[in-house]
């Protein structure tokens, strides 16, 4: 059976279960998808009120409210829209009504265009608090959107995906023969049920694995059925009424959309949760400020943050080397020489030889003595420099 179905049922078993017939347990409503807002919440309004007219004392406090009595009257008066809202609160406690069912909720959560988007759910949390109420809301895979629009709004609803049959499982399968055979049974005609289930994958294609696609495939081919005086229900007749291609194929898209949306929205918000909180936590299952481990050990204590005051150590800006660079050399490890001795070579004599370097006799260092004519200039350094051999 589809969602529709599904809570019409619910609201018929409790009902049944009611011993007063004075209080009525649940009431469905159907959201409209021409009203908008305000106007969807006046809807709302007289919806309730005419499901609870029933009543005495509710059907007189309806009599003194031409806005919620007159179904075409509209009006921009506060006080009047506080009076019809006094009068639904005040049906639903009368009536005892402990839940309230919103068909095709999808088109209650439109708010006006100059509303924020989460102004309805802000309503009904309202009337939640108001009027102590379970508000059942049922649509299609917008409405999952609407529901999760902040953290005050979700954590006050509980997600029931009704999905369709999957036939790539074994158990699906058979629940959706079981359901086309319950379905079957209910037909006024003469039905070969054997055979028909035996189509049973071909219904389950042409009604995407949706039950309430398959009950109203069914309804519309054996009222055609009936109008043209057959009295057998066959596949032919039943191929007349199947949804065309390309409405199969749209029915098609949006169920794996959704489906997928679905799915991506809990991994998503399971792995962000695990990035706020830097690392995943179990729930603590004895102290409120320890919870061990399967070891016995205790839990690892958080993470203090860094002080906003701390900075981080940054290198300065500079080119960094490119290219190829040759590995630096072992700096030569050399005792300090001793040698103070004087040599006899002026510079006129470097400049006649072209030789400028000088090396120690005692330890072999070698100095340019270009570097030191500026600062000794005509005087003698206390070197030697060997020439043709000799010192």
């Amino acid at each position: 059976m589809g969602k529709s179905t599904v809570i019409h049922r619910i609201a018929s078993r409790l009902r049944a279960e009611e011993p007063n017939p004075a209080f009525t347990p649940v009431v469905i409503v159907q959201a409209s998808p021409e009203d908008v807002g305000s106007s969807a919440r006046l809807d709302f309004y007289r919806q309730v009120l005419h499901a609870l007219r029933g009543h005495v004392a509710i059907r007189d406090r309806i009599e003194n409210l031409p806005l919620a009595r007159l179904r075409g009257k509209k009006s921009a008066d506060p006080a009047e829209w506080l009076e019809v809202r006094d009068a639904v609160i005040y049906a639903l406690e009368v009536a005892r009504v402990k839940a309230i069912c919103v068909d095709e909720a999808q088109h209650l959560m439109h708010s006006d265009a100059a509303q924020r988007p989460g102004v309805q759910l802000d309503w009904l949390k309202s009337l939640t608090n108001r009027a102590n109420l379970l508000y059942i809301l049922v649509g299609n895979f917008s409405l999952y959107d609407f529901c999760h629009l902040n953290g005050q709004a979700a954590r006050r609803m509980r997600d029931e995906h009704f999905a369709r049959y999957h036939f790539a499982q074994q158990e699906e399968c058979e629940n959706f023969i079981g359901a086309l055979k319950a379905l079957l049974l209910q037909v006024p005609l003469q039905v070969d049920i054997p055979e028909m289930l035996r189509q049973w994958q071909w219904f389950g294609e042409w009604s995407i694995g949706c039950v309430g696609i398959l009950s109203d495939w069914v309804v519309e081919t054996v009222s055609s059925s009936c109008r043209a005086g057959k009295t057998t229900l066959t596949i032919d007749e039943l191929k007349k009424h199947a949804l065309k291609p390309d409405q199969r194929f749209r029915l098609e898209t949006e169920a794996r959309t959704g489906e997928f949306k679905i799915e991506q929205a809990k991994a998503k918000s399971e792995q962000e949760l695990l990035e706020l909180l830097g690392r995943p936590q179990a729930l603590p299952s004895g102290s409120p400020f320890s919870s061990p481990n399967a070891s016995g050990a205790q839990s690892p204590q958080p993470t203090v943050p860094r002080s906003r005051s701390s900075k981080c150590i940054e290198r300065a800006v500079h080119r960094d080397p490119v290219g190829a660079k040759e590995a630096p050399t072992a700096p030569v490890e050399t005792s300090k020489c001793s040698f103070l001795g004087p040599i006899g070579v002026t510079i006129q004599q470097f400049q006649e030889s072209g030789i400028w370097h000088v090396e120690c006799q005692n330890c072999g260092a070698r100095r340019d003595m270009k570097k030191v004519k500026d600062r000794q200039k005509e005087k003698s350094v206390g070197f030697y420099v060997r020439k043709n051999g000799s010192w």
